[in-house]
């Protein structure tokens, strides 16, 4: 029996790229089996606003770590590597290749290049005066202070993500150095393939990104988000996940449905440019830009890429 490697194709870039319809295709021809990876697709009826594959698209190919969550959870980077990484052995197990698609690049990061996050414990009290500041002088006074602790953290993490800032402040003040710089590389038992969809006009994007956010109004999205708050409540998970605060935002009085619109459409134009950056800083990637080429135009590109490395 090899002893080599099982072989993991990995699909990554900005949201409304369309990594899922690709994967897909590549899983029907390949016999392989889709591992998400995104950091909102874990939660459980959060369906529309997350883009997560609907009935029909996981009819066509299996996928997992989908619906792993509760919307009054918090689902951990540590976890997701937990899970996905037992799934990624257990495909494997049965000889399919698993292709994991998606844009959380922390999540990728974590699985697929052996990132390891120190294990520090919840600093309650510390948790607490941060979030009461938070609410005194809005999210952004957190990044205040994490800008004088770890300054790439600081531009790393997404507008409004308490948890998240929170986090990099507590890390590293308790080990006395960046969190950026706390976690350790480990070796990842995966020969990786990786694919990169990208976009050389920004333009052309965020016209993707308002055409998709207005499919989701008509599919639903309003109504979705208000079952979800009305069940669950404005936690931690909902208010940091884009789509979910903004129309959150609009049930309580707070926006208009044009102005959720809008904030919705700018939050993901920039969480759009975050994924690219941060994707980009992996030299192992063949960007395949989506500008002019089609579906299948894309699965051919993506098909001579995965032959070459498989018949090496």
């Amino acid at each position: 029996m090899s002893q080599e490697k099982p072989w993991v194709i990995a699909l990554v870039g900005p949201t409304a790229s369309g990594k899922t319809a690709l994967s897909i295709k590549l899983a029907q021809e390949l016999g392989g089996e889709i591992v998400a990876c995104d950091s909102r697709t874990v939660y459980k009826y959060m369906d529309i606003g997350t883009a997560k594959p609907t009935a029909e698209e996981q009819a066509q190919a299996r996928h997992h770590l989908l619906d792993v969550a509760l919307p009054d959870e918090v689902y951990t980077v540590s976890r997701y590597q937990e899970d996905a990484a037992a799934a990624l052995a257990e495909i494997s197990s049965r000889g399919k290749i698993p292709i994991v698609c998606g844009g959380t690049g922390f999540y990728c990061r974590a699985l697929l290049e052996g990132l390891k996050m120190p294990e520090v414990a919840p600093q309650l009290e510390l948790r607490a005066e941060l979030s009461a500041r938070a609410e005194r002088d809005g999210v952004e006074s957190l990044r205040d202070i994490l800008r004088s602790l770890d300054a790439v953290s600081a531009e790393r993490i997404g507008r409004n993500d308490k948890f998240r800032l929170i986090r990099a402040i507590e890390v590293s003040q308790i080990l006395q150095k960046p969190f950026s710089q706390a976690a350790e590389i480990t070796d990842v038992p995966y020969r990786i393939i990786w694919l990169g969809l990208t976009i050389n006009d920004r333009e052309h994007l965020k016209s993707r990104i308002r055409a998709r956010i207005a499919a989701q109004v008509e599919e639903g999205l309003v109504e979705e988000v208000r079952t979800i708050y009305m069940r669950f409540g404005a936690t931690q998970t909902i208010m940091n996940a884009i789509a979910y605060k903004e129309y959150v935002n609009h049930i309580q009085g707070n926006y208009s449905l044009e102005e959720a619109f809008e904030e919705t459409a700018a939050n993901t134009a920039a969480l759009a440019k975050r994924q690219l950056t941060w994707f980009r800083a992996n030299s192992a990637i063949t960007w395949m830009a989506i500008d002019k080429q089609n579906l299948d135009q894309l699965f051919a590109e993506s098909m001579i890429e995965i032959s070459k490395k498989l018949s090496r």
